[in-house]
């Protein structure tokens, strides 16, 4: 299992940050080959025990990233806002710790992951490996973007 985490820092305020973070309609529509087939949601909709699945697919291969809420307090004041996500797929395993704190008139965005991809040659597990932190940041500076 690959062990990985980012930081950003956002002028947004941390419950706006927050909001786009984990607001699954964005995700939808700002992450290359995939699509949220079941639980769309925005943030404001999601509580422990929420799943969602996101499909990837190039051509006519793809595979389902099966996700679901264990826990989420969102940020409330100077209160952080901490989330976290299972994955629980057939090919994509691991968890997300999401952490959004107030920070310097904005705020700072932690995710931490464990990655992990079962059932594929041991060369493209590693590669997914080096590949998926600048993926994640990539698409987390989007949805911060908005």
């Amino acid at each position: 299992m690959k062990q990985f985490s980012i930081v950003l820092r956002s002028p947004l305020p941390p419950e706006q940050a927050w909001a786009r973070v984990l607001d699954l309609r964005a995700h939808d529509r700002l992450i290359p080959f995939t699509r949220i087939t079941s639980g769309l949601a925005g943030a404001h909709e999601l509580r422990p025990g929420h799943s969602f699945t996101a499909c990837t697919m190039l051509g006519r291969v793809g595979f389902d990233d099966v996700m679901t809420v264990e826990s989420i307090t969102p940020p409330n004041g100077r209160s952080p806002g901490t989330a976290r996500i299972v994955k629980s797929g057939r090919l994509v395993l691991g968890s997300i710790d999401l952490n959004v704190a107030a920070h310097d008139g904005g705020s700072t965005i932690r995710w931490s992951q464990d990655f992990a991809l079962g059932r594929l040659w041991r060369p493209l597990r590693w590669a997914a490996g080096l590949v998926a932190p600048v993926f994640y940041r990539t698409v987390l500076r989007r949805l911060l973007r908005g």
